[in-house]
């Protein structure tokens, strides 16, 4: 099922009408197969007001989430602000380019079409976007819009739930509940560590299974049997509290009490639970968790990796992003296997499981991190560069990564700006799609 309804408006002025735009209509219908929506048309070009009326009341009932809409030729600008207003959803202007001139009259004047209606959103403050171009690269370009579109609603109606607040000093980890509603329209639940905890240790007392069967690809491991069955019980406890609580995701408080409670750390938890589908973030943090169910959106199918940026070369323009083995397994770099391990911090390290260690896979990759502003409202750090092979330097899931910005500028930019120390690293160069996601949201960009 396509997760997004998309209207579409192909639009030409009267004076301008010839056979050339319906044949073109129905090209672009075909186009359209290849992205993920769903799209509402009238199934002809739109000349009248009164078509584009009924387009627009169209629309309105399937509830679309957003509208292209596409200048086949100039056309006047009173239908799209109204419908703009109207509907309520991003607008994402198509104009093509002009054919090879021949001194003859303007043959589309399809960009002259979205400057004159850009105009008019811009001064109403509506949320809309621009491509140009007539080929399969301009309906990609859509479809990279799209994804923005499915990122903000995706958001929307998100239920993450707060297990045990955050850790200790981590002032980081703080968030403001009824801001996160209003601006996003996540909800958020707040929970005890004890009631997932005794669900766990229920389970754990029935069950002799050794994991859970989301761990089974994972063959390498130097804990003991018993906690992979708490492993095992655990996982199986949040997910009988997503279900409970109808959550999507979660922000876990996983030092200093979890393992003292429970036995083990979490940190392989949260890795399964990222790998189940449960975008799960570390050491209790809301927003963290947040901006990782973001980079999930804007690249689906790829896993969220919680980190800290721990170290950086200036001379290789370099930096190691890592954290202690609460990545999804999914992650690992070709060529190298997952391993459940003791933990190599809880009691000094190599007392107690469960984490999951291994270097995370190369390729394009986008640091990113939202964060409350201290004027109110938030802002959105993001830095793109290429994960290249990396070793097991530590402990723990690393990841060297060189930046495309140079990095003594980077490291400026955190500290001045005064960025959280949690990041989302998400596989996929998305700044494009960050910036217009910030726009649409009135989000300061870092």
């Amino acid at each position: 099922m396509k997760q997004l309804k998309v209207g579409y408006l192909p639009l030409v002025k009267g004076s301008w009408v010839n056979g050339k735009q319906e044949i073109r209509r129905a090209e672009v219908i075909g186009m359209f197969s290849k992205l993920d929506a769903e799209i509402v048309e009238e199934g002809r070009i739109i000349v009248t007001e009164e078509e584009a009326n009924s387009s627009i009341a169209k629309f309105e009932q399937e509830r679309v989430d957003a509208v292209i809409v596409h200048f086949l030729s100039f056309a006047l600008g009173a239908v799209v602000p109204a419908a703009a207003r109207r509907l309520g959803v991003p607008v994402i202007f198509w104009s093509e380019p002009e054919p090879p001139w021949d001194g003859g009259r303007i043959q589309k004047n399809s960009f002259c079409g979205t400057n004159c209606n850009a105009h008019a959103l811009w001064k109403m403050r509506l949320p809309y976007t621009f491509v140009y171009g007539e080929g399969p690269e301009a309906v990609e370009a859509i479809g990279r819009k799209l994804r923005v579109v499915a990122a903000v609603k995706g958001l929307r109606n998100l239920r993450i739930g707060s297990v045990g607040g955050r850790v200790p000093g981590f002032y980081a980890s703080n968030y403001d509940e009824l801001q996160l509603l209003d601006t996003f329209g996540i909800s958020t639940e707040k929970l005890t560590m004890l009631e997932v905890v005794e669900k766990a240790r229920k389970i754990f007392a029935d069950s002799a299974e050794p994991c859970a069967p989301v761990a089974d690809p994972i063959r390498s491991f130097d804990i003991s049997d018993e906690e992979r069955r708490r492993l095992k019980a655990l996982f199986q406890a949040f997910v009988e509290t997503a279900e409970k609580y109808r959550l999507d995701a979660f922000a876990i408080r996983c030092w200093p009490e979890f393992s003292d409670i429970y036995g083990i750390g979490v940190c392989a938890l949260i890795g399964l639970l990222n790998e189940a589908g449960f975008v799960t973030g570390c050491e209790g943090d809301m927003i963290g968790t947040v901006t990782m169910k973001l980079g999930s959106l804007l690249v689906p199918g790829e896993k969220p990796f919680f980190c800290d940026l721990i170290s950086f070369d200036e001379k290789a323009n370099t930096g190691v992003v890592w954290h202690c083995g609460a990545a999804a397994p999914s992650l690992c770099r070709s060529g190298c296997e997952p391993r459940f391990c003791k933990h190599s911090i809880i009691d000094g390290g190599g007392v107690k499981g469960v984490s999951c260690e291994f270097p995370l896979k190369p390729g394009r990759v986008t640091l990113m991190r939202i964060g409350e502003d201290r004027d109110g409202g938030y802002r959105l750090f993001m830095a793109a560069g290429t994960a290249l092979e990396t070793e097991q330097l530590l402990r723990g899931t690393p990841l060297q990564v060189e930046f495309d910005e140079k990095v003594s500028d980077l490291i400026e930019t955190i500290i001045d700006e005064g960025v959280e120390h949690h990041y989302a690293l998400i596989h996929g160069d998305v700044t494009a799609e960050l910036k217009l996601f910030a726009k649409w949201m009135g989000i300061k960009i870092i």
